[in-house]
Order: structure tokens, then sequence, then C-alpha cells
């Protein structure tokens, strides 16, 4: 056994490290699409405004890349805790009240984002089946609306690390991660 290896004091450890690592390799790949859509969009402004002559499909590239960028991003943003969070008044309650509260946020969003998920899945089945392709280039839909349907499984994981740790919390009484 390798002796750098370092082993996880709690089961849930291992997903957790595994979860942050999958969503930072994700994330990378949507700042990939972000750079492939910024360089796409300076040449296509470039080409109409120098020659009159944009990059054709250059649209539809971006639609799909917007999509993809979204989803490859949005579980690095959960597991790391990186949304938007109000909390001007939820501070100044007791820490009981703030963990009770924090689990029923938690709790709705689980439930909303794996409906959420849920529908994309039915979404991308959906693509495949009736063939949808963009309208110039005809590039399938599928592939990104199952890529987006796969990430958004990264949303629920990063809320379901955030439930277990909340809950922890609850029961040795330290604060809110």
């Amino acid at each position: 056994m390798n002796s750098s290896a370092k082993i996880p004091e709690k089961p849930a450890e291992g997903f957790i490290d595994f979860s942050k690592q999958a969503s930072l390799w994700l994330a990378r790949a949507g700042a990939s699409a972000l750079a492939l859509m910024m360089i796409l969009t300076f040449f296509d402004v470039i080409g109409r405004y120098f020659f009159n002559s944009p990059l054709v499909g250059t649209v539809e590239v971006t639609e799909l890349l917007m999509g993809m960028i979204v989803y490859l991003g949005i579980g690095y943003t959960t597991v790391f805790r990186g949304h938007i969070c109000v909390d001007i008044v939820i501070t100044h309650l007791p820490l009981r009240i703030q963990i009770f509260l924090e689990l029923i946020t938690l709790a709705i969003s689980i439930i909303f984002t794996t409906l959420i998920c849920w529908q994309l899945w039915i979404k991308a089945a959906d693509t495949v089946a009736t063939d949808d392709v963009t309208q110039l280039w005809e590039l399938p839909v599928a592939p990104v609306a199952y890529l987006m349907a796969a990430c958004s499984i990264t949303l629920i994981a990063g809320l379901l690390i955030q439930f277990v740790q909340v809950l922890d919390t609850a029961f040795h009484g330290s604060k809110i991660p």
C-alpha cells in the first residue's frame, strides 16, 4: 500500500474528495468551452466588421456551448459552496435555528434539482427520438443534452454532500461549513 495515499477518516470523505476532483475537471472542461466560445465570437465579430462575412454557424455552436458551460461548472460551484447566499438575518440567529433552516433549504434544493435532472434526461431522450439537429450545420443536439443531464447529477451530489455536512454539524455542534 502506498504510504502517501490519504485514507479518509470518515466514509463520506472519499466521496467528497471524488466529487471535488470530478467537479474540478468538469469545470475545466467548461472553461475550455468558454474559451472556444470566446474565440468563435471574436472571429465572428471581426468577420462581420472588417469583411462583411460572419462565420457560418457561430450562433448555433455558441448556443450548444452555453448549455455545456452552465452544467459543466454547476457541480464545482455547488461542491465548493460558490452559490450566492443572502444571510443577513440568518447569521444572527442561534446555531440550532441556522442548522434547521439550512437543512430545510438543502432538502428543498435537492428535491427541485432532482426534478430538473430528471426532466433533462427526458429532454435528452426526446432529442434522440426526434433526431434534433442544429439549423445550419445539422449538428446533433443529443450529445450536448445528455452531457447537460449527466452534469446535473454533480449538482445533486454537491447538495447531498452539503446536506450530510450540515447533519454532521447538527449532531456534533460545530459551525456550519
